[in-house]
């Protein structure tokens, strides 16, 4: 892995983190605003920074018009379906079920880029997302292989599973678009075909409903923009245009590590040995993931050497067994 690559991981890892802190600040936000107006909010005031800082870094604010289609597919799949499936899955299931299934995230993106993007992956990167998985459902599921094994999938579970897959699409597609344009007009035009039909779809169901709030909604509001809004979704997209959608979505499984810790040190919630088991599981994985390349080259020069060592051990007892005759 050179140094290059390793900042794109770093920066992958960074989003996750960001994203695993927003849970917390989204249920303290919607105490005052229901998801649908706090969704339409974020990626209105989101959509507004970007085109900003296209303009003040001199990018063209209009990107070729054969391109339009697939931002339009990025916004509708990532932005407003990704959220209003989540949302309106939690009115009709759990949160446990929402974070089991969002575990599947990374195999869910694997697997289609695998198969339309034809993205190679090696055995042990395979490896790699089956240990981070893994860790990441035995850390939701707090070790209790029932809660696997008799998971009821409902209509809120299948629009968890739509979430998924609406962010995997977003990530394969923003993979090929940004071979074309920078991150920063992809995600400022995703997000703008995001919040428009956030906006439509929050306007249909009568569930726009913009006031006033208090400052600490505003302030956990400043962090789900611009912070794990703008920043975050920047990294991203940096990150997967270097490593691949494939790869990138291992780094997901972070966030549900993130959320023990910051349960642990704001809640007081305990921090047993089966959350030390999943994380250990989790990172590992992304590890593995990471650093494949380097250690199938390992492996293979520790094989090599292995060999030779073999035919020099031969070779001795060839020459000896021919001094005996």
């Amino acid at each position: 892995m050179t140094t290059a690559t390793s900042r794109y991981f770093a920066l992958l890892a960074l989003t996750a983190a960001l994203w695993g802190a927003q849970p917390l600040l989204v249920k303290i936000t919607m105490r005052e605003l229901n998801p649908s107006t706090m969704t339409a909010v974020r990626y209105l005031l989101m959509s507004i920074t970007f085109f900003a800082l296209m303009r003040w870094r001199g990018l063209p604010l209009l990107p070729p018009l054969r391109l339009m289609p697939a931002l339009l597919l990025m916004g509708i799949t990532g932005v407003a379906l990704n959220n209003i499936a989540q949302f309106t899955g939690l009115q009709l299931s759990t949160v446990s079920n929402a974070t089991l299934i969002a575990t599947t995230t990374p195999a869910v993106t694997a697997l289609v880029a695998l198969i339309f993007l034809r993205e190679r992956l090696l055995p042990i990167e395979l490896l790699g997302i089956l240990l981070s998985v893994a860790g990441a459902l035995f850390l939701v599921s707090k070790g209790q292989i029932d809660v696997l094994l008799h998971i009821s999938f409902n209509k809120g579970d299948l629009l968890f599973f739509t979430a998924q897959l609406g962010w995997a699409v977003y990530s394969l597609t923003g993979f090929r678009v940004m071979r074309h344009l920078p991150p920063l007009t992809t995600t400022a035009w995703a997000g703008l075909f995001g919040t428009a039909g956030t906006f439509i779809y929050a306007a249909l169901t009568g569930q726009l409903d913009v006031h006033s709030v208090g400052g600490t909604t505003l302030a956990c509001m400043v962090y789900i923009v611009w912070i794990g809004g703008v920043c975050a979704m920047i990294f991203w997209n940096m990150g997967v245009k270097v490593v691949g959608a494939g790869q990138a979505a291992i780094f997901l499984n972070i966030m549900p590590l993130v959320g023990v810790v910051l349960g642990v040190t704001l809640l007081g919630e305990d921090f047993a040995f089966r959350e030390a088991f999943g994380a250990v599981g989790i990172l590992g994985g992304v590890y593995i993931l990471t650093h494949s390349r380097q250690i199938m080259r390992r492996m293979d020069q520790r094989l090599i050497r292995r060999a030779r060592e073999l035919a020099a051990a031969r070779r001795q007892a060839a020459e000896k067994e021919s001094r005996r005759d």
